[in-house]
């Protein structure tokens, strides 16, 4: 890719909200939410009568109707209960491609939540500046503060700039607890996403990594990568906050009228914040050890993990949650491409562990028990998870034919180092055992 194509980056920034943007806020979230359950139900309605409509046919009925029906919603942008249509419809869609595979997505309706909820703006009507131009004070150009204007509403100030100069497609305003944040969606150059980002470094090297429970990441050059687990280390607190929140006023079954208290939605607030802080825990861990692979690696090869299908063990399901497989492959991914790396996918049934990564061999009374790989043909004893990702480096030459560099000393000491920075604890494989030297 050249400097002249453009990418599609997103930046997250946090708002500053009043009593007043709150309100506005929660009222476009419900507009937007209006909008979603009532085109669903009239897909439904015209599905049963044997009448098909398109999201853009229910967006065109909803427009007609919404002076006379909903007034209310002509108080947010348009955006709020226009962009609901395309999200059914995306709905739809992964509904239809599931059931290809034997799943049922049916889409649901969208319930009112104290603590979530999103509205989209398109990118005409994003209005930034440097000043609340609705404020007598004076304020300064070119200052550290950035304002964002809401349709409708007016200035709203952010925590941090945007970091990024390109074009603005859009902006979605979200809720998470008790915060409020705007998402954008920027078109920026490559020369742009290189200024903000670390420059990747191309050297020809390949690394297989095997994915665990005991060690998150086992590279092929010998070195382990020891995942936090935050929802291990806060369940306690989590057990606790939820038997709080249990106790409070609030209806215990569907047809309970019986309403939230405050004490309610305060205790709902304070669990949200344990679960807040183990999502940003395991993101941190996940970006920085995805961010250090792309920097140092060209070729990077992965098992193709079937978790669904793991978490179905009421055993493992916890763990396996709780390190978040999907997230750290889809993360390696849309990265490779910013960066311009190689992803390279072993087929699901590949045999990593059971496979001599020296002969070949296949051992077939290979255990999960068992975490030393004892070759009975050349008499190879090594690591099993060290061994499988020896095999899935390997799996990068059969399957682009590539030449690969070697893994010398000064690199595994760049990575080290570069790990370290990041605060990521590591140890080095042996046979046996793992002997921690970074964390």
């Amino acid at each position: 890719m050249s400097e002249f194509e453009t990418l599609i980056i997103s930046q997250r920034i946090e708002l500053v909200a009043n009593n007043k943007t709150k309100t506005h806020f929660r009222k476009a979230f419900g507009c937007a939410r209006l909008a979603y359950n009532w085109g669903l139900a009239k897909w439904k309605e015209y599905y049963e009568q044997g009448i098909k409509k398109s999201h853009l046919d229910l967006k065109k009925e909803f427009n007609s109707i919404k002076k006379e029906q909903f007034p209310f919603v002509y108080e947010v942008s348009k955006y709020a209960v226009q962009q609901p249509f395309l999200h059914l419809n995306l709905a739809f869609q992964k509904f239809f491609r599931d059931l290809k595979k034997g799943k049922i997505s049916y889409p649901q309706f969208k319930k009112k939540s104290h603590n979530s909820g999103s509205f989209y703006i398109g990118g005409d009507q994003v209005v930034l500046g440097d000043s609340n131009q609705n404020s007598k004070k004076f304020q300064p150009k070119n200052n550290h503060k950035q304002y964002l204007k809401i349709p409708n509403l007016g200035w709203v100030k952010m925590r941090e700039r945007i970091k990024y100069n390109g074009k603005i497609n859009s902006v979605t305003i979200s809720q998470n607890g008790d915060k409020f944040y705007a998402s954008f969606s920027i078109e920026i150059s490559q020369e742009e996403y290189n200024k903000t980002h670390k420059s990747a470094q191309y050297n020809d090297l390949g690394v297989g990594i095997d994915i665990g429970l005991k060690s998150f990441a086992i590279l092929s050059n010998g070195l382990g990568i020891n995942a936090p687990k935050p929802l291990d280390k806060f369940a306690r607190l989590m057990k606790r906050r939820s038997r709080q929140l249990s106790k409070k006023q609030h209806p215990k079954t569907k047809g309970d009228v019986t309403k939230k208290s405050a004490n309610y939605l305060k205790a709902t607030r304070k669990l949200y914040r344990v679960h807040k802080r183990i999502r940003n825990i395991r993101n941190d861990f996940l970006h920085k050890l995805t961010s250090c692979l792309i920097k140092h690696f060209d070729y990077i090869c992965l098992e193709n993990l079937n978790v669904s299908g793991m978490v179905k063990n009421h055993r493992l399901a916890k763990a396996i949650n709780d390190v978040s497989f999907y997230e750290f492959r889809r993360m390696l991914e849309y990265k490779a491409g910013y960066s311009h790396k190689t992803i390279v996918t072993a087929d699901r049934f590949y045999a990593s562990s059971k496979t001599c990564s020296q002969c070949g061999n296949l051992k077939q009374d290979l255990t999960l028990k068992d975490r030393t790989y004892i070759c009975s043909n050349c008499g190879n004893i090594l690591d099993r998870d060290l061994n499988a990702s020896i095999n899935l480096l390997k799996q990068i030459k059969e399957q682009i034919g590539e030449v690969l560099a070697e893994f010398t000393p000064a690199d595994l000491m760049a990575l080290q180092d570069d790990l370290a920075i990041n605060h990521l604890a590591t140890s080095k494989v042996e046979t046996g055992i793992q002997q921690k030297f970074y964390c």
